[in-house]
């Protein structure tokens, strides 16, 4: 694999955008051309996404590899080629091998083929669920609204099958309960609380017919997708793969299959959802001498993923020893399956970038910074952070040298007209001179020389999702976290999340190269007072102790 990268990559680089190192010093050498030149490659068809065991991953790991030995960093690696090597253990699901079995209480027996989908993620490579079925209408348990599926029947050890959402009105657009929290596919997460402490052996959940939708795939082909596959980090002791342990599966199943169920004790689904919405009474029971089993084969493979990694080697005798990383994840989400790319340019094709060209500006300076510099480019964030988990683990540097990570994640984009009229959710795209800032908790000294830094740079840190018990997390969904729960202090800049975050529209030609230019040349600075600083920076808030 790494003959192939190599190859392609060389060639790439070769023909069209090995940068020439600007006659320039410091922090003059970083400039839009470059920025657009590394972008354009990076965020082009030709890599289709850089998606994480694919060969536009690699061939993007090999590009920054290149681009670490044409600026003279230093290789810590084995093989001295910049790629710090790991396995992504990838799961799938076995269709041909997989399928749900029937048997109704004249012992006739009737297979469903159509696709199912399970989680928790099974623990093995085969899972086998059997028993009897109760049917449970909607599965909701609501003292709020005087309602109970669960009133006159006994769920404990069977198999349950429930439909999705609530009691709806006529047409099925509407909830006759009061609450929004039973309307869409997230209701599962209050029905389940009352359903598990039953101890089921299972959950079934159909699409209620109101609903049109005959299987999550009408609802949302990507979460199927995303259901189907699962990828993480390849345990290194085969013996601590992680199980669901004693936690019932739930199954998202196709309206077939409730079908034959339930055809099985006279019944038909639709019927009983009329009849339910009707009088707001539960129509729950058990299917008499019926079985359910369903069988899940899974498929299992390693993919050999790279994370890049050079170092700049600081001036200072004491302090060298010492290394303030810059990190930035430079895989993305690969393709959509109708022909449409993932690009990320801005997510994150633009950290990418800016890394090279920070690289570069450390190496243009006269003298290097007292701390030395680590640049570092990591895979698998996308899919659950796992490069830098696995640097963070297998650090190649001392890790208790590593003075201070700072990440970067999205450092190209300002809010624009069409972000505030979008009516997509939690985004936080900041505009003008704002900047994302996450971090700098941990170390009073390294928030001040990130404020002295902002200031310097003409920049306003935005702190407002600097909290840990933001709902939507954003302190631990980049790459820093990995270092954070090592004791390591962080930061995290960014511009924030836009209408094109996670689409298809993420594309080079969207970017805002004066906003980008700006922030890698404020990361490369802030990153500067950091190595420079003549003191510790003390770690007085370990996040261990939070």
């Amino acid at each position: 694999m790494k003959r192939f990268i190599y190859s392609v990559a060389f060639l790439f680089v070769f023909a069209s955008v090995l940068p020439l190192l600007a006659q320039k010093k410091g922090m003059e050498s970083i400039n839009t051309n470059d920025l657009k030149r590394h972008m354009q490659f990076l965020a082009s068809d030709e890599l289709e996404g850089r998606d994480t065991g694919e060969p536009g991953l690699q061939v993007a790991a090999r590009y920054l590899a290149v681009q670490a030995e044409s600026l003279g960093l230093q290789p810590l690696d084995k093989d001295k080629d910049f790629l710090q090597s790991y396995y992504i253990q990838e799961k799938a699901y076995d269709r041909a091998n997989s399928g749900i079995t029937i048997t109704a209480a004249d012992s006739s027996i009737s297979v469903s083929s159509k696709p199912f989908y399970m989680f928790p993620e099974p623990g093995g490579d085969h899972t086998l669920i059997e028993g009897e079925v109760v049917f449970a209408g909607y599965g909701i348990n609501s003292e709020e609204n005087a309602y109970n599926d669960f009133e006159n029947i006994d769920i404990h050890d069977k198999v349950v099958l429930i439909m999705n959402r609530a009691p709806m009105n006529e047409d099925g657009t509407e909830a006759q309960f009061d609450n929004s929290k039973w309307t869409g596919m997230q209701n599962f997460q209050y029905k389940m609380q009352y359903i598990f402490s039953q101890q089921p052996r299972a959950v079934m959940m159909v699409m209620d017919p109101k609903s049109g939708m005959q299987s999550i795939e009408d609802v949302n082909p990507a979460v199927a997708k995303y259901l189907s596959k699962s990828r993480g980090l390849k345990p290194e002791d085969e013996e601590s793969e992680d199980s669901p342990g004693n936690m019932p599966g739930m199954v998202l199943i196709h309206r077939q299959v409730a079908d034959l169920l339930l055809a099985s004790a006279g019944k038909k689904l639709e019927d009983l959802q009329l009849e339910i919405d009707k009088n707001l009474a539960p129509q729950s029971f058990l299917l008499e001498g019926a079985s359910v089993k369903i069988e899940l084969t899974m498929e299992t493979k390693d993919l050999e993923v790279y994370n890049v990694f050079g170092l700049i080697e600081g001036s200072d005798p004491k302090l060298k020893d010492e290394v303030v990383i810059y990190v930035a994840h430079y895989d993305h989400l690969g393709t959509d399956g109708d022909g449409g790319i993932y690009n990320g340019a801005d997510d994150n094709a633009s950290g990418t970038v800016a890394l090279i060209e920070i690289a570069e500006a450390f190496k243009m300076e006269k003298k290097s910074p007292k701390r030395s510099i680590g640049i570092l480019w990591v895979s698998a964030e996308e899919i659950g952070l796992y490069g830098s988990e696995y640097f963070a683990e297998h650090p190649l540097v001392a890790r208790e040298k590593i003075a201070t990570v700072i990440n970067l994640d999205m450092v190209a984009r300002t809010k624009t007209k069409e972000d505030v009229l979008s009516t997509r959710d939690g985004l936080t795209i900041q505009g003008g001179d704002s900047v994302k800032v996450i971090g700098a908790m941990q170390s009073k000294v390294l928030m001040e020389i990130n404020e002295s830094s902002l200031a310097e740079a003409g920049l306003v840190g935005n702190y407002q999702y600097n909290n840990l018990t933001d709902p939507n997390r954003y302190f631990y969904r980049s790459d820093h976290i990995s270092f954070a729960r090592k004791d390591i202090p962080v930061l995290f800049y960014s511009t924030g999340t836009h209408r094109d975050y996670h689409l298809v529209s993420d594309v080079e030609e969207s970017l805002d190269y004066e906003k980008f230019l700006k922030m890698t040349r404020f990361c490369y600075k802030a990153g500067l007072n950091v190595a420079q600083y003549n003191g510790p920076i003390k770690v007085d808030n370990p996040m261990s102790e939070w």
